[in-house]
């Protein structure tokens, strides 16, 4: 896993304070990594220049530095200093405003000094289509709020461009669509959120004259970022082994059951030995032909090591206790139970009282995998007296939204989706931002809900199953027509996993 800070400016500060690092040096290998970004556009196979003709007469590549007052417009002069006089580089900055900070002025006045072109006022529409390179050193991670004009234009009008696009730290504003972040010395969580994704194309992390793990060691991260390495796929390994080997999963079916068919088939293909539907009392079951790999019962079998209830399950409450009457007899009398929640059961009013019932079970592993509208109605009835929150104020909030309620509920595991997901655990976060937009399609939670279940009925810990359940997921989709397909529905995707 790689770590992720909230705080990054605290952190420089302390490695500038431990390393002895004075601040130009940070600012000149942060300009070092950007002008490797541009070199790698000018030279995308290493080998001679590709824009503009032949590699001897070719034109240069014209650069265009977009610079503001503070110090990521203090990269960007160093940069446009270090590309100026390149043969094969044609650069020219536009100072948004004049630089404010110690070494925005002198990294200024040190580009003006080497001949960079500095502009005041955006070069008409015909110049700026010619740029072949921009680079966004506007704003850094520091800008809260929404952006004013006439940056706010600029950005629109720029993002309009053909050119590839480079952003400093991260794209300004969260509105500059980048080709490639750059983003100096550690992952910061700002970059994982909804709108970051976007925005920020390829996300690089460049060292600032220290190795970056001696940079990282300077704060001590709650925040995670999943590696395919970290995964536990579940290999059959022992010879030996029987279906009763791996465990068996019940998936509860109730009033739209083809959701439940969907988690179901994808726990069996996800490993799980024996997979059940059991029957609700507002099922229907009856309306589809379901695979003979799929056993069909009305209650829970004897031998069940995990339950998946709320997908497909229905709204009438009524119905969902007499379903949870069942639940909760099985759950609180088994022993190591396991379970996920998902779907219908977070707009169920009783919620936070069943969660905390399960809460006080004995080695209990409990996994809720909402989307933001499911999240956002889980918190307000778990903290009813706090003020009401939009779904996308619920989804940029996820990591505190995540930790507050794993305090209240430690024996549960929050597995927040959306365009990145988040899973929380015992005060720390993990994320995973590999899920594609060809997931954005009904039944696909169905399809993870059924591989976490999977994976809990074999014995896995909550993190391991939440981890290797929600990358492998994510994995799949980006098989399937490289993320962008549209055609993409819940069972090729578990044909993919």
């Amino acid at each position: 896993m790689k770590p992720v800070f909230v705080d990054s400016q605290a952190l420089e500060k302390l490695a500038k304070e431990r390393f002895l690092f004075p601040p130009f040096l940070m600012m000149e290998n942060a300009a070092a990594a950007m002008e490797t970004a541009v070199m790698k556009a000018v030279y995308p196979s290493g080998g001679a220049v590709t824009q503009g003709g032949s590699a001897v007469n070719a034109r240069p590549f014209k650069v265009f530095i977009l610079c503001g007052s503070g110090n990521n417009g203090g990269d960007g002069y160093a940069l446009a200093r270090r590309l100026c006089g390149k043969r094969e580089i044609e650069c020219s900055i536009l100072a948004l405003s004049q630089p404010k900070t110690e070494e925005a002025i002198r990294q200024r006045k040190m580009a003006e000094a080497a001949g960079v072109q500095i502009l005041e006022i955006l070069p008409p529409d015909e110049k700026l289509s010619s740029f072949d390179i921009i680079v966004d050193c506007i704003l850094g991670t520091g800008f809260k709020g929404e952006l004013r004009e006439p940056v706010a234009n600029l950005i629109n009008k720029i993002n309009e461009l053909p050119a590839y696009k480079i952003a400093c730290d991260i794209p300004t504003g969260l509105r500059f669509i980048a080709d490639t972040t750059i983003t100096m010395g550690c992952l910061k969580s700002i970059l994982f959120s909804d709108a970051a994704k976007a925005v920020c194309g390829k996300i690089i992390v460049a060292d600032l004259g220290i190795a970056r793990e001696k940079f990282e060691s300077c704060g001590s991260p709650e925040i995670f970022l999943i590696e395919e390495k970290d995964i536990k796929l579940p290999l059959r390994k022992n010879k030996a082994s029987h279906k009763g080997s791996f465990g068996h999963t019940g998936v509860f079916a109730g009033e739209k059951s083809g959701a439940g068919i969907l988690a179901a088939t994808a726990a069996l293909n996800f490993g799980s030995g024996l997979v059940s539907l059991v029957k609700a009392e507002n099922s229907n079951l009856s309306q589809f032909k379901i695979s003979p790999e799929l056993m069909i019962s009305d209650e829970i079998p004897a031998n069940t090591t995990c339950v998946l209830i709320g997908s497909g399950l229905g709204r009438d409450s009524q119905q969902i206790e007499n379903a949870l009457s069942a639940f909760t007899a099985w759950f609180t009398t088994t022993k190591n139970p396991a379970c996920v929640l998902d779907a219908d059961l977070f707009s169920y009013q009783g919620v936070a009282e069943l969660l905390e019932k399960l809460n006080a079970v004995n080695n209990a592993k409990i996994l809720l995998t909402p989307h933001p509208k499911e999240l956002k109605a889980l918190y307000e009835k778990l903290f009813p007296d706090e003020d009401a929150q939009t779904v996308a104020q619920i989804a940029e909030n996820r990591i505190e939204i995540g930790k507050k309620i794993t305090e209240r509920l430690p024996a549960l595991t929050l597995i927040m989706k959306s365009a990145n997901t988040f899973i929380a655990q015992e005060g720390k976060t993990y994320i995973c931002d590999r899920g594609c937009q060809s997931l954005a399609k009904a039944g696909s939670g169905d399809v993870l809900a059924g591989m976490v279940a999977g994976l809990l009925a074999q014995g896995y810990t909550s993190l391991d199953a939440a981890i290797t359940a929600v990358y492998s997921h994510a994995a799949a989709s980006a098989r399937f027509s490289d993320g962008e397909g549209y055609d993409l529905t819940p069972e090729k995707l578990i044909s993919k996993i």
